[in-house]
């Protein structure tokens, strides 16, 4: 897949949530799975990849008509997908995608077409759309093409999907995972020898390295990548190099030095005609100089750059042209002011990311405010407000998501890694059967019968270590977790939480009279109680909600991503099923009730133990005001939550005679 210049880290919009589940939905495929020998680089296809890095435009002239006619049908189908590539990396997305179609068309008439042809062009025609389509199906997309690509062995494949999928991620926030795709992908460019692929991902590591902590200084990766380039010219991938520099060193506060690199960035572009390069760079070199109070010389450099920018598919790019020229004449409270804020308004009526769509908003109330406009500038700052707002909403969806995912695919991979334990327990047996056949023919009856029972009584000792493990992480009463194990899942989920700005709220939950019940009924019905319980909260929890048994009638219910508002509505819905639930034993109804104490996680809460001695105190409280009802500790106030009557009053469910206390 085609390397791609970055814009600076766009917040994630709901179409991106997926992918934080992509680097680990990776990784879990790729140990699944030994690949074959691989095949050979397409040799049709290097020089245009190779030609790339010093200038993509001369590069054309190997997949002009003209080169084409003269190349077989399986030559001319790598050639189209180099064209692919070299008009993605020129953002001429509608070229790339007509290139990829091209291909598409070309594969049909190739007599020994593969899976393998095919794999390569969907990489391919994933990243024509990079800019064009939903993040969210282009990850779908990324994760089917590499689960089909691993049994084939294709090294060079999984490459370029590794950087393909490195800016997926990237776009997607999701900085972690891009860090291990990127180390991945940096390894295999190098074993490989494909510059495009190394250099790019040392681009990236160096991008990334300012914004995660224990990494090597920045500047590191950006030299490296230019010492994997020695002697070439490789001025297109230099300028990138020098871009992606100049955007490091603004976010580390070195304007001077990052001025300097968006200048060799903008000077190497000009050097091979590419104007596309060359206002990128005038742009972020206009955003610096605004930051530094210099609007006259952004109106230069931005109308400098527009030239190009309106020649590709770039409206994020366009827009925020648009808004520093907005900007910086409103500094200068000039009056033509209005007419930019007019060409704006088109752009802002398209399909813009959120934050950007707000910084446009927010610079045209600039401009309204500097000419006296007050009243439009205020309907300006409102609307900039709402799509803030929106952003915002996206990056604690994002983020909620990418804890649901890590907690599902961390228990897949714990499944495909006793999978693999078997496998290669049985791959070794094969083997040692094997050689005992080539030398003892004699013994082939004895072997066999040895081999079934070693293979029996493995399993069966597998299966003893298996039931251990469930006994020790599961209440055998109930099924559910016990208390070791919900506190665990709360431990994780209280720092996750903690760290991501999440809520989180925990609640104890206890039975109500359950030990006059059971010193009435017996414990078989007292047991039968607590199953009922169980089967409940099963049934009525979410999926991101996990309760366990702490202790005798009492419960742990652990709730990430839920307010203490929200309690209630859990309660209820406990409250209702356990009702409606026949007992055997009992008279219907019942009459068995919950208590319950919640509390959600504050700056007070060091640890998951204090939290948790907080819901328990709550329902002390619930308890000693008689039960049947719930107590929230709340940051602001504290109030009690119980069923209403017609009168607004607290109701307390009626109690059957037979289970009262």
């Amino acid at each position: 897949m085609p390397r791609r210049r970055f814009a600076r880290f766009p917040l994630p919009t709901p179409a991106r949530l997926a992918g934080a589940a992509l680097a680990l939905a990776l990784g879990a495929a790729a140990w699944a799975t030994t690949p074959p020998a691989s095949p050979p680089m397409p040799e049709a296809l290097r020089p245009v990849l190779d030609g790339a890095l010093d200038d993509p435009r001369v590069a054309l002239a190997l997949v002009d008509d003209a080169a084409l006619d003269a190349l077989d049908s399986e030559s001319r189908f790598w050639r189209l997908l180099g064209k692919t590539a070299l008009y993605t990396l020129l953002d001429r997305a509608t070229d790339a995608q007509r290139a990829a179609d091209e291909a598409r068309a070309r594969l049909g008439r190739v007599p020994a077409a593969t899976p393998r042809h095919h794999l390569w062009l969907e990489a391919y025609a994933i990243g024509s759309l990079f800019r064009s389509e939903d993040s969210a199906a282009l990850i779908a997309r990324s994760v089917e093409l590499r689960r089909a690509a691993l049994p084939i062995g294709d090294e060079y494949l999984l490459c370029e999907i590794a950087v393909g999928d490195l800016f997926l991620l990237r776009e997607t926030y999701a900085f972690d995972e891009a860090w291990r795709v990127a180390e991945e992908a940096e390894r295999c460019g190098r074993k490989l020898g494909l510059l495009h692929i190394e250099t790019s991902a040392l681009i990236a590591l160096g991008s990334m390295a300012s914004s995660l902590s224990g990494k090597a200084p920045a500047e590191r990766y950006f030299e490296r990548a230019q010492e994997v380039l020695g002697a070439q010219p490789a001025r297109f991938q230099r300028g990138w190099i020098e871009w992606e520099l100049g955007n490091t060193l603004a976010r580390l506060g070195q304007p001077e030095r990052a001025a300097r690199a968006y200048e060799n960035s903008i000077a190497l572009s000009r050097s091979i005609d590419e104007p596309t390069g060359a206002a990128i760079g005038m742009l972020d070199l206009a955003a610096l100089r605004l930051a530094q109070n210099d609007p006259q010389r952004v109106i230069e450099l931005v109308r400098g750059a527009l030239p190009a920018l309106q020649e590709i598919e770039a409206p994020v790019r366009m827009a925020t042209a648009r808004g520093l020229i907005i900007e910086a004449l409103a500094r200068l409270k000039r009056p033509e002011v209005l007419a930019e804020i007019d060409k704006a308004r088109a752009l802002e009526r398209t399909v813009l990311p959120a934050p950007d769509r707000a910084r446009l908003l927010q610079r045209m109330a600039e401009g309204y405010a500097s000419q006296g406009l007050h009243a439009q500038a205020y309907a300006e700052l409102r609307r900039a407000n709402e799509a803030t707002l929106l952003g915002q909403q996206a990056v604690r969806d994002s983020q909620l998501l990418r804890l649901q995912a890590r907690y599902e695919i961390a228990r897949r991979e714990a499944e495909l890694a006793d999978l693999r334990h078997r496998a290669e327990a049985d791959r070794l047996a094969l083997q040692a059967r094997e050689a005992q056949q080539r030398a003892l023919w004699a013994a082939l009856a004895a072997l066999s019968g040895l081999a079934v029972a070693a293979g029996w009584f493995g399993a069966r000792a597998w299966r003893r270590r298996r039931r251990r493990a469930d006994l020790v992480l599961r209440d055998e009463l109930t099924g559910l977790p016990d208390r070791r194990a919900v506190l665990a899942f709360a431990q994780e989920q209280f720092g996750l939480c903690r760290r991501l700005g999440i809520e989180l709220s925990v609640a104890v939950l206890d039975l109500d009279h359950f030990g006059p019940l059971n010193e009435r009924l017996g414990q078989n019905v007292g047991d039968r109680v607590l199953r009922a319980v169980a089967q409940t909260a099963r049934e009525a929890l979410r999926g991101q909600e996990r309760i366990g048994r702490w202790g005798g009638d009492e419960w742990l219910l652990v709730m990430p991503g839920t307010a203490i508002d929200e309690i209630p509505e859990v309660f209820e819905r406990l409250r209702a099923r356990l009702a409606a639930r026949p007992i055997v034993g009992l008279p219907s109804p019942h009459g068995i009730t919950l208590s319950m104490g919640a509390a959600s996680l504050g700056a007070s809460h060091e640890t998951v133990e204090a939290l948790v001695e907080a819901a328990e105190r709550q329902l002390l409280r619930a308890k000693g005001e008689g039960r049947d009802r719930l107590r929230c500790a709340r940051s602001r106030r504290d109030a009690a939550v119980r069923p209403a009557g017609d009168a607004g009053e607290a109701v307390r469910q009626p109690v059957s005679p037979e289970v009262a206390a």
